[in-house]
C-alpha cells in the first residue's frame, strides 16, 4: 500500500493559490519539493489532529493513475482528463481500486475500479495543507508583501488546527471515540472525557 504523507496533496491542489507556471516557478520545476512540502503540511497538522482524529483517515492518500502502475485494493487515484492545453483548467477524475489485479484495466472497467462521485479527501484539510505547503515553498528572495501574504496563509492554517484540537465547533470529519480522545492540558498531559453525558458529543474543530 501507497501511505507516504507525501501522498496526501498533489500538484492540482495548489492551484487555489497559484497558476500551475507560478507554481512551478516556486519549485523551480522541482515536483519532488512539493512532496517534501505536502509531507511536511501533513506531519505539522497531525501534531494538532490527533487529539481528535484519526490520522489515517483524515490524510488520504491519493496517487496519479498511471497504466500498469503498482495499485492495491482500496487505493485511491486521481486522473486529469484534460489532454489539450496546459494552461486548460484539470478535469480531475477519482478512483477507487477493486482488485490487486486493477493497474491491469482501464479506469472505465467497472469490475476493477470504483468511480467516485467526489475528491475523497476533506476540503478544508486539503485546503489548509495547501497553505502550509506553500509557505515552506516561498522562495527565499521573494518579495516582502508575498512572504508576508503566505505567512498569513500559513497562521490561519494553524489557528484552524488549534481550534480544531479544542473541540469547541461542529465537524464532519472522522472522530476517535469519546473514550479513546484525551483532554489536552498544559504540560502535554491528557485527561479522559469528562462525564457519560459529555462522551456522545461532537462539537468542535
Amino acid at each position: 500500500m501507497h501511505s507516504s504523507n507525501s501522498n496526501f496533496l498533489h500538484k492540482y491542489d495548489y492551484r487555489r493559490r497559484l497558476s500551475e507556471p507560478d507554481l512551478m516557478d516556486f519549485i523551480e520545476g522541482d515536483l519532488s519539493k512539493l512532496s517534501e512540502a505536502g509531507a511536511s503540511a501533513v506531519e505539522e497538522m497531525g501534531e494538532y489532529l490527533a487529539a481528535r482524529s484519526p490520522l489515517d483517515q483524515i490524510f488520504i492518500p491519493v496517487l496519479e493513475y498511471r497504466r500498469n502502475g503498482d495499485f492495491a485494493p482500496g487505493e485511491l487515484v486521481w486522473e486529469n482528463k484534460t489532454r489539450n492545453k496546459a494552461e486548460d483548467p484539470p478535469q480531475l477524475y477519482y478512483y477507487r481500486a477493486l482488485s490487486i489485479d486493477s493497474n491491469q484495466y482501464p479506469l472505465s472497467n467497472t469490475d476493477y475500479w470504483q468511480s467516485l462521485p467526489d475528491d475523497p479527501r476533506s476540503i478544508v484539510v486539503r485546503d489548509f495543507a495547501v497553505d502550509i505547503g506553500l509557505y515552506r515553498l516561498i522562495p527565499a528572495n521573494s518579495p516582502v508583501e508575498i512572504m508576508n501574504q503566505f505567512r498569513q496563509f500559513y497562521d490561519d492554517a494553524i489557528t484552524w488546527c488549534k481550534v480544531y484540537m479544542k473541540n469547541t465547533r461542529p465537524t464532519r470529519l472522522p472522530q476517535k471515540p469519546p473514550e479513546n480522545r484525551g483532554i489536552l492540558i498544559k504540560g502535554g498531559r491528557k485527561t479522559k472525557g469528562k462525564s457519560n453525558g459529555d462522551r456522545n458529543r461532537y462539537d468542535g474543530w
